[in-house]
């Protein structure tokens, strides 16, 4: 199968995306430590970062230190915005690696700045970084049991901890819902069971549930369409729908678009999805899926041969 090429993005947008990432999210930090500390801004910072990292990934497609950095830097603040966005007056800490400093409810009253309640999107856009960054493998973080257990039921329940109201598209929430799946759960309340394999493959009857509620749902994202061809577990129809996906997002970018396009986290999120969960030695080829955002087929095999949960009765990391 050819490689689809990326489309192009402005010289001038790819030099403001390249240039001092660190200073630019420090000063960011800084505003919101002292400033404003809303969702809205960590939002803002994780954009910046995968434009960063994506302009980087036309240099140099293989992701370096600094590139992978930047990208779990921006998953903590998709999922630092999806968490305060839930529950603004519980206990909070969004730590950003790439400047070596944190946001903490022990500072900041973040209750009082949340102006808008958290959707299925804000849940998906944490679930795309976070699987896409790696982060979601760090299982003593026990993210994906936070999205799959904490916060997807709050999103269902409209947000109950903020006086804000949480309107979602149906299609964002059966999506939310079909993602919720592929995050193992835990075999009981202490961290002795957490799990080490974040990931799992649903089941025949899981994945079936999830096309109908889908398919129930209607008015489907180009996304959602390619969510959904997935959980049909054929890979042969995958890879014609994902080029197809592929093709239309390099169609449809717009004038100056920004580098952050070139990552097109939704998808890429999908296809790594049916590399690591499925399985799947993907034949499609293109620089909007880097290999080193796909994983490994044997993703799961891998976490499993070297995941030792020793924790006890409680532990945090």
């Amino acid at each position: 199968m050819p490689e689809m090429t990326r489309h192009e993005v402005g010289e001038q947008r790819m030099t403001e995306a390249l240039d001092d990432i660190a200073g630019r999210a420090r000063r960011r930090w800084h505003g919101m430590r002292y400033g404003d500390p809303s969702p809205r801004q960590l939002q803002q910072l994780g954009d910046e970062l995968v434009d960063h990292v994506a302009a980087r990934t036309v240099r140099a497609p293989a992701l370096d230190e600094t590139s992978r950095v930047a990208l779990e830097t921006a998953a903590h603040c998709a999922l630092g915005a999806l968490s305060i966005g839930c529950f603004p007056n519980g206990d909070q800490e969004v730590v950003l690696p790439l400047v070596g400093e944190r946001l903490s409810s022990e500072d900041i009253a973040f209750g009082d700045v949340v102006d808008h309640a958290p959707t299925a999107r804000t849940w998906l856009d944490a679930f795309e970084l976070c699987l896409v960054s790696g982060l979601v493998w760090d299982w003593q973080r026990v993210i994906g049991l936070l999205l799959r257990g904490d916060y997807a039921p709050a999103i269902r329940d409209g947000v109950p901890y903020s006086e804000l109201t949480s309107a979602s598209d149906p299609a964002d929430l059966a999506a939310m819902d079909a993602l919720c799946g592929y995050l193992t759960e835990a075999q009981g309340h202490l961290p002795r069971d957490w799990p080490t394999v974040p990931l799992c493959k649903p089941d025949a009857d899981e994945r079936a549930d999830a096309a109908r509620n889908l398919d129930a749902a209607g008015s489907p994202t180009p996304d959602q369409r390619l969510l959904r061809v997935l959980l049909d577990d054929d890979q042969a129809a995958f890879e014609q729908a994902l080029t197809a996906r592929l093709d239309e997002h390099r169609r449809n970018v717009g004038p100056d678009p920004a580098p952050g396009s070139l990552l097109p986290l939704g998808t890429l999120a999908l296809a790594a999805l049916a590399v690591q969960a499925h399985g799947w030695e993907l034949g499609v080829r293109s620089g909007y899926l880097p290999d080193d955002l796909l994983g490994s087929p044997q993703a799961l095999q891998q976490a499993e041969a070297i995941g030792v949960n020793d924790l006890g009765y409680w532990a945090a990391k």
